[in-house]
């Protein structure tokens, strides 16, 4: 698992206070579902191509686009903005220009 998805999946557990082991499951759960969403999203925010985050996450590339256009959309909700905005946050302190191709190592 590469530094970045490592990075991403703990700030997105610690912050919806859900599980790593239940991000990257199967869950339907509305919850697990758009924490899902945040990892994929932050993930390609950090330059990550969507095949390694489907690799990852344990899903398509397809998926992982789909998952990165429906933030869009969430991003309107109030409950997912507070969220979403605290896990920015704490993003671009780690990683202020999304991420140099030097630390991106996953394959």
């Amino acid at each position: 698992m590469c530094k970045i998805y490592k990075e991403v999946l703990r700030l997105v557990s610690d912050e919806t206070e859900i599980s790593p082991i239940l991000i990257q499951s199967k869950s339907r759960h509305e919850d697990v579902v758009s924490a899902r969403q945040m990892v994929a999203y932050f993930c390609y925010e950090a330059r990550m191509s969507h095949s390694t985050i489907a690799q990852h996450l344990g899903i398509t590339r397809q998926a992982v686009c789909q998952k990165i256009d429906t933030i869009t959309d969430k991003r309107m909700l109030k409950s997912f903005e507070f969220n979403f905005k605290r896990i920015e946050a704490e993003f671009v302190k780690l990683f202020p220009d999304g991420a140099s191709n030097s630390q991106i190592t996953c394959k």
